[in-house]
């Protein structure tokens, strides 16, 4: 399997050390302790992110200087840690002016201490829990939205917390920054498959992107010699290929991958929903020829999605930048035998995700769609998984995301040419079933690599999207 990581958007971490003014005259020592302090959490927050920091806060002025630092900065999230007790007048004019996730770091370096022998400068040095609600109080007073994490430096719980709402708020702040798009129209007659193209212009402040088929017909018209033999070769070495494919299968995939490219980076497009049925037979097959060159540009970390479906390319490019793949699949059956649900789905998919060398085959007739063209096949890598969907039913002014963690395990799959797996959920089906369906979702979801979940919750909570775990 690919490193899936490579897309991840790196946090612009704003980390607030605070401390109280007076308290330094009176024990010396206890200043250095905290800087101390203050330094080992940021060596561990650099392993996450960027860090930026004004250095220590414990002053009214300092607080309202901080504030100023980390808008110039534009910092993803900010981080706020106590290094002993301190007032809240340290923390609410920094806050003020910022508008980004807020995340209180209740830790110390030390799990206990000796209480019997410390003097009252160790006393205050581990009172950071001291003052916490009384930056929540301020908070809540402001109407400002945070979360406490509390844990020793020890806690590898703590850490991973830490972690997911770094790592999702930056993610959301990028896939702000993107253009979404779609090619032809929605797949006729699938209710889900519409996306309110208001809901993403409130959420993000862009439209749609709207390359036309022809751009992609005029564009394969234009592919050279070189590239063509240049994307032919990739494509010889990413797939095994099986007998069903002769050459010439392989090189109109090719160019109709040279042409996908192009257009997508012409537009800049991060997610796109496609969809076209073609009056003529070349229109038709650069649709029904894109498994390789959609796949391609979801290993690249721009997904896209058949059936005209937005929402799901969508949702997968929210699991690439938390660094779990994401690819296309819908309920295939449930095994009540087994207790697992089959899921997976045909077209184009994320390679990235593969247990080994993709397969390809040829397929003679493609379900539900006109057109016959090369089919994608590989194992999905084993391990826990993330399921996500994006939805605009019930969702308020923009969006909602529905997501379950399960397991993909291994056992007998379909033979069709198209990737699929089966996956555990921790809760019976039939209860699991009533609730996700309750919910709205779309019957497309998208599957990523591990336990996503505190990543997703960040992540919604920095677009401002309702979300729901079932």
């Amino acid at each position: 399997m690919v490193d899936l990581t490579k897309h991840m958007a790196r946090p612009r971490i704003g980390l607030l050390p605070t401390g109280h003014l007076i308290y330094w005259g009176q024990f010396p020592g206890l200043k250095e302790m905290g800087l101390n302090m203050y330094e080992k959490i940021r060596q561990r927050l650099e392993q996450i992110g960027d860090v930026i920091s004004p250095g220590l806060v414990d002053t009214t002025e300092k607080a309202w200087e901080a504030g100023k630092f980390f808008k110039a900065e534009n910092i993803d999230i900010l981080l706020v840690c106590p290094l002993g007790y301190t007032t809240g007048i340290v923390v609410l004019p920094c806050v003020k002016q910022l508008d980004v996730p807020i995340r209180i770091l209740n830790t110390h370096l030390d799990n206990s201490y000796d209480y019997k022998t410390a003097d009252t400068a160790n006393y205050l040095y581990h009172e950071g829990p001291c003052c916490v609600p009384e930056y929540a109080a301020g908070l809540v007073n402001m109407g400002r939205k945070f979360r406490v994490r509390t844990g020793p430096f020890s806690s590898q719980r703590f850490w991973q917390e830490v972690a997911g709402d770094c790592t999702g708020v930056a993610a959301a702040h990028a896939f702000q920054s993107m253009n979404v798009g779609i090619i032809g129209e929605t797949y006729t007659g699938m209710v889900d498959m519409p996306t309110d193209e208001h809901r993403w212009l409130r959420a993000s402040g862009r439209l749609f992107a709207r390359p036309e088929v022809e751009e992609i017909e005029e564009a394969y018209h234009r592919v050279s010699k070189k590239q063509l033999e240049c994307m032919y070769q990739q494509f010889r070495e990413m797939y095994d290929v099986d007998e069903t494919v002769t050459d010439e299968h392989m090189k109109f995939s090719a160019q109709v991958a040279v042409a996908y490219e192009e257009i997508i980076l012409k537009h800049d497009i991060y997610a796109f929903g496609y969809y076209w049925w073609g009056e003529k037979e070349l229109i038709t097959q650069i649709r029904a020829q894109s498994n390789l060159a959609v796949s391609r540009l979801a290993s690249m970390g721009r997904p896209g999605v058949t059936e005209g479906d937005i929402k799901t390319s969508m949702a997968m490019k929210i699991l690439d930048l938390l660094g779990s793949g994401g690819m296309f699949v819908e309920f295939f059956a449930i095994d009540y035998d087994e207790d697992f649900i089959l899921m997976g789905h045909d077209g184009p998919s994320n390679i990235n995700m593969s247990d080994g060398k993709p397969k390809l085959q040829h397929l003679d007739v493609q379900h539900g769609k006109t057109g016959h063209g090369l089919g994608i096949d590989f194992e999905v890598v084993k391990g826990p998984a993330t399921l996500l969907n994006l939805t605009q039913f019930d969702a308020g002014d923009t969006f909602k995301l529905i997501y379950f963690v399960g397991e993909i395990v291994p056992g007998e799959i379909l033979n069709i040419g198209n990737p699929n797996c089966r996956v555990k959920i921790d809760q019976p089906i039939h209860e699991f079933f009533d609730k996700w369906c309750q919910q709205g979702p779309s019957h497309h979801i998208a599957l990523g690599t591990g336990d996503h979940s505190k990543e997703i919750e960040a992540f919604a909570e920095a677009m401002n999207f309702k979300t729901v775990r079932v």
